[in-house]
């Protein structure tokens, strides 16, 4: 069989990877992968199609490799293509029957201008779940709008991408088409190639204007990673969602910024849980204090307001208590003068009392500070 597949074809199956599986060639439904006793990649494709029915017991699903192969899709193309089940589940084998699913699905057709945009991408839809309708159609379950699964309604399944990024990569595909070059495939890897065809050229639909699905998901992806300064996932882009994009971007050695973009959203996929440096999560406020300059403001006036707050509890100790003595009354007498009826020590309370509050704000400021420090989410 021959594992060439075309330079647009290998860019759309590199486009489907990145959503249906952006940790690679040997990812398992739910990233199970590591408790397998062995890699996908190492496995042949009978030993794959033995070990689906465990895996939907175990994990859910049998869906397994870059593309999600299912079980029954597999013993499928095992027959279509003629393979004996002894072949390895390798990234060119993967590659290969990922073309094979593309063939069936209208690729040459749509290549070829015999088949519309819509249509090809209906039957991507129908062959995985994670790409949207891109229009309004009848659906597996019920009548879907332009953007959700063709099984919206299944409780299942979601879009997990914008409809206008598939329209766009599919235009890059079919321009790519015009070269009849066919590229051979990667070795074997833990994770996907990368797929610069994708991040080069950031869909316009997606950097300046993320709808709120995208921006809800992008949210929740970087809170699932460590971001924790992202808050909550509400959909909307407010200041701490961008606090921690312009955090992860920093990270992960993308360009400085706080927009939602292709780089970001391929980075995102492909990312690891944030790890941060001992130095950095056992910091002690000393030490934060020296770095972060918001800090240090708050503990100086923390100790302000605590020494405030306790000369006005001694003044007005002194002024009520002590008050017919003639030295205190001495001290206090200015106090007193500017007062008028009021008493002195009350004055000296309620500035006791200010100061406090003023205490309990920056000691809580101070400890966020340092918090925000430990977790990345301060710099």
């Amino acid at each position: 069989m021959d594992r060439n597949v075309p330079r647009g074809a290998a860019m759309l199956l590199d486009f489907i990877g990145s959503i249906e599986a952006p940790h690679g060639y040997d990812t398992v439904y739910g990233n199970n992968q590591a408790k397998l006793p062995k890699p996908l990649t190492s496995m042949t494709i009978d030993q794959v199609i033995a070990a689906g029915a465990s895996w939907t017991k175990r994990f859910g699903s049998s869906a397994c490799g870059k593309l999600q192969f299912m079980k029954a899709t597999l013993h499928r193309l095992k027959k279509v293509l003629g393979l004996t089940g002894k072949e390895l589940m390798d990234g060119p084998m993967q590659e290969a029957l990922g073309y094979q699913l593309l063939k069936e699905r209208g690729f040459a057709e749509f290549m070829a201008g015999r088949r519309s945009r819509t249509a090809f991408g209906l039957a991507l839809a129908q062959e995985w779940a994670s790409f949207p309708v891109l229009q309004a159609t009848k659906g597996a379950h019920r009548k879907v709008a332009r953007g959700e699964t063709y099984y919206a309604g299944d409780r299942l399944n979601k879009a997990l991408l914008a409809p206008e990024r598939v329209e766009a990569m599919l235009d890059k595909v079919k321009a790519a088409g015009r070269s009849p070059a066919a590229v051979p495939q990667p070795p074997v890897a833990s994770t996907p190639p990368a797929a610069p065809s994708v991040a080069a050229d950031p869909d316009p639909a997606v950097t300046d204007t993320p709808t709120k699905e995208t921006i809800s998901r992008v949210q929740q992806q970087l809170k699932d990673l460590g971001y924790t300064e992202v808050g909550g996932v509400d959909g909307k882009g407010g200041t701490m969602t961008s606090t921690a994009i312009r955090a992860f971007r920093a990270e992960n050695g993308l360009p400085d910024g706080d927009c939602i973009d292709d780089d970001l959203l391929l980075a995102l996929q492909k990312a690891k849980p944030r790890v941060l440096a001992p130095a950095r999560t056992d910091a002690t406020p000393d030490v934060v204090r020296e770095k972060v300059p918001e800090v240090r403001t708050n503990w100086l006036t923390k100790v302000g307001a605590f020494f405030a707050s306790i000369f006005a509890l001694i003044g007005s100790f002194f002024d009520g208590i002590l008050g017919n003595l003639d030295q205190a009354s001495g001290v206090m007498q200015p106090v007193k003068d500017a007062a008028g009826d009021v008493p002195g020590w009350v004055w000296m309370l309620a500035i006791a009392g200010v100061a406090g509050g003023l205490f309990l704000v920056a000691r809580h400021g101070e400890k966020k500070g340092v918090e925000a420090f430990q977790s990345g989410a301060r710099r």
